[in-house]
């Protein structure tokens, strides 16, 4: 053998290997994807062969595309070949033109390989060895959805190594983008007309097209392939190349139900192993199996229920492409909604105005229209604020710059459009996030967010993001279910988690023992919409350099703007001494603080305390033992009065008589007076402990506070009064679906009622 030719050499081995294979195709004496790997692996060993001889010096490398690229090539295919070379120097047609020749050239012996090299950039009419510029220029500026999909299966044989990087590193940036982009369906949906159009061209009634048919080899990797890109750019473990591999991942990540992942992966493995079959009777590259002729009986039996499984194969291919938006009048569907004309016009103008931005208008703006009739039927349904909501999504479209992704997104996620249309419809503040910051419908779809980054310029803007993510998040599901307990755990745990982020990242860099002591609604897991970040620093032993830089980074991080704002707004003034204090404490010094010189109030505020990412300590109830003398007693009823509102007949959730801020100061008198240490730093748990008429006082706290954070979801800005004349109030009834004059009454009795049980309960009432 080795006395042979070089070509003849390659054309022996590959005859010997090819044959043993197909007979096993022919006689299904091995599985169809142990055929396709070995057959794959082979071609692999041939190319890099062939290569070497050609392209020994030569500063290029090449490429497998196709079923060869995923390590799954039929018998008879086409090997999809790409060659970059790393710059003009490196590019000799000459050798090009002799890897042909071995590859393709036929004589007694046959062939290696038919190669095809028109996946190159530029197709047919580029250069047949592009440069890796070439390379990055072509698809950086002209690459097509298709060529998204290929270069999924995209993956390096041989060659320089440098070569290799730099396009893998490229086509998967090409391939997999960070946001969703499902504008690639639309042009699947177009690219599979195509496909189909061809199929019937050369349909007959005795043959199956393996591949093209409607439910075939293509339709099951198109299908494959489309939830990669769409969703592997956020999801890396996605960016795989085997089909097996791929459709399994699917799976695990609830892409798809169980049931139909695994159908697709089964109903592909019978599809290849019929291809190779018939592939192996004649070594032809067809996909026809004629029905009519006489076969196997492992194909015969495939037969009777191959029908019935390619169309189970398009109901689920369909699925995911969708139907073809229709075209639709918006100004006709403006028109129904009963808006006066000067708002019409306005609408008119400003949405439909933004011309879409693609390289397929026609295509796009149908979607847009349809999403926009879709968006508009959907306000209606919510019962939302039409007008508000159509405003505020004029706003939105113009924060996306009208991209046509977006479009395409929010028609085929009729769940996101339904809770972008709620929130439009009932949440001018989660709305005013969406609009200022409309990539975050990326992680709005996921409900996730990537693992922090270890730049601290990044982290940052992650951590703005995570904390906008969850207002969105919980505050669409808060007016849905109006759950608080929920809503305020949830709201904290990421403020926790964002505040432990960025302190490990600082501490990287200044090594400190420092701690966060988390006050006010933060310390007792109830933070709401809006809210501060009440805290102090605090360190085992005297502070160090490290300690106080580490405290004014974060300080100064935490606060500064970024996109979208700052992180979240902070108050310290609850540290010993208040703004004068030092702003690093060390342990032993507050504790010695809070037992013998914090006066009353902040003793108050120190029961609110909670060590962040430290639940084993519950802090500072050693100062219990002092109790509150009469003369205290005194000082904290003058400044309930002092905080109680006067001449005025308005409610004020907070701070009106009997309002929240009374509750929760009155539960902290309680404990204090009694000296009882509760179980946690929660309001709930003081409340608990007051008595027999605890539970009518929680009832009434947890609706207060209920309205109160649904009043700032449903205003323009922060509000504590009812007024109902004011804007908000309306929705806010409409919100927590009641008639505005009951939401009237409901907020009168809870005051009146928490006002008499504190005339009862609350040590700041009572004669001393």
């Amino acid at each position: 053998m080795t006395n042979l030719p070089f070509e003849e050499q390659l054309r022996k081995e590959r005859g010997e290997i090819w044959s043993r294979l197909a007979l096993s195709a022919k006689t299904d004496s091995e599985a169809p994807d142990k055929i396709c790997s070995e057959w794959s692996l082979a071609a692999d060993d041939l190319l890099k062969k062939a290569f070497d001889y050609c392209f020994s010096q030569e500063k290029v490398a090449l490429f497998a595309l196709g079923k060869l690229g995923s390590h799954e090539l039929n018998l008879s295919s086409d090997v999809d070949l790409l060659l970059v070379a790393e710059n003009e120097e490196a590019i000799s047609l000459s050798h090009l033109r002799k890897f042909q020749k071995i590859l393709s050239e036929r004589n007694f012996q046959g062939f290696v390989f038919r190669v095809d090299f028109d996946l190159r950039p530029g197709g047919k009419q580029g250069p047949l060895i592009p440069t890796i510029d070439q390379f990055k220029d072509y698809y950086g500026n002209y690459g097509e959805t298709w060529e998204r999909l290929a270069f999924v299966r995209l993956r390096p044989i041989c060659g320089d190594h440098h070569v290799q990087n730099e396009v893998m590193a490229f086509a998967k940036k090409f391939s997999f983008r960070k946001h969703l982009d499902f504008t690639l369906l639309e042009d699947l949906k177009t690219l599979r007309s195509k496909i189909q159009g061809h199929y019937w061209a050369r349909t007959q009634d005795d043959v199956i097209d393996l591949k093209l048919g409607i439910g075939g080899i293509r339709d099951v990797e198109l299908f494959a392939h489309a939830l990669q890109v769409i969703h592997g750019g956020r999801d890396t473990s996605l960016q795989v190349r085997g089909t097996t591999e791929a459709l399994n991942l699917i799976e695990q990540k609830q892409l798809l139900p169980t049931d139909e992942a695994r159908f697709l992966c089964a109903h592909y493995w019978n599809l290849r192993k019929l291809e190779n079959y018939v592939q192996a009777l004649h070594d032809e590259q067809t996909h026809l199996l004629k029905t009519k002729e006489p076969h196997p009986e492992f194909i015969t039996t495939a037969l009777k229920t191959l029908a019935n499984e390619m169309k189970r194969c398009d109901q689920i291919v369909k699925t995911l492409l969708g139907e073809a938006p229709q075209e639709v009048s918006l100004k006709e569907e403006l028109a129904k909604v009963g808006l006066p004309q000067s708002d019409l016009e306005e609408l008119w103008q400003e949405i439909l105005g933004q011309e879409v931005l693609s390289r397929n208008k026609g295509r796009d703006e149908l979607a847009r229209k349809a999403f926009l009739a879709a968006f508009l039927e959907t306000l209606q349904e919510q019962k939302g604020d039409i007008r508000r909501g159509l405003l505020l999504l004029k706003d939105f479209i113009h924060g996306t710059r009208a991209k046509a992704s977006f479009f395409a997104m929010l028609l085929r996620e009729k769940e996101l459009l339904q809770e972008l249309a709620w929130l439009f419809g009932h949440s001018p503040y989660l709305s005013r996030i969406l609009c200022n910051r409309p990539e975050l419908l990326d992680s709005f779809v996921y409900r996730a967010q990537d693992k922090p980054s270890e730049d601290l310029g990044t982290l940052l803007e992650e951590l703005a993001e995570k904390r906008l993510l969850s207002e969105v998040i919980n505050g669409s599901k808060f007016l849905e279910d109006k759950d608080l307990p929920t809503l305020l755990q949830n709201l904290s745990s990421t403020a926790d988690t964002i505040v432990e982020n960025l302190l490990a990242a600082l501490k990287k860099e200044y090594p400190s023992q420092i701690q966060v002591l988390a006050l006010g609604k933060w310390g007792g897991q109830e933070l709401g919409f809006r809210s501060d970040l009440d805290f102090i620093f605090v360190v085992p032993d005297e502070p160090t350099e490290n300690d106080f830089k580490v405290a004014k980074r974060f300080i100064t991080r935490l606060t500064e703007p970024h996109r979208g704002g700052n992180i979240y707004s902070i108050d310290m003034r609850l540290r010993p001494s208040g703004k004068a204090g030092p702003l690093v404490i060390p342990k032993a010094d507050l504790n010695a603080y809070l037992a013998n010189e914090a006066s009353a109030w902040e003793r108050q505020a120190y029961l609110k305390a909670r060590w962040i990412g430290d639940a084993s300590e519950v802090p500072f109830t050693h100062f219990m033992d002092r109790g509150l003398t009469p003369e205290e007693l005194q000082e904290l009823d003058r400044i309930r009065q002092q905080l109680l509102p006067t001449g005025t007949m308005i409610p004020n959730l907070k701070f009106s008589e009997g309002g929240l801020v009374d509750v929760e100061l009155a539960a902290q008198t309680y404990l204090l007076s009694y000296k009882i240490s509760p179980a946690s730093s929660h309001t709930m748990d003081f409340l608990s402990q007051m008595g027999a008429k605890s539970a009518a006082l929680q009832h009434n706290y947890g609706r207060l506070r209920q309205i109160e954070q649904m009043l700032q979801l449903v205003a323009s800005e922060s509000l504590v009064e009812l007024q109902p004349n004011h804007e908000s109030f309306q929705p806010l009834a409409l919100a927590l679906q009641i008639s505005p004059s009951n939401l009237q009454t409901e907020v009168s009795e809870l005051l009146a009622g928490n006002i008499a049980i504190l005339k009862e309960l609350d040590p700041r009432r009572q004669p001393h």
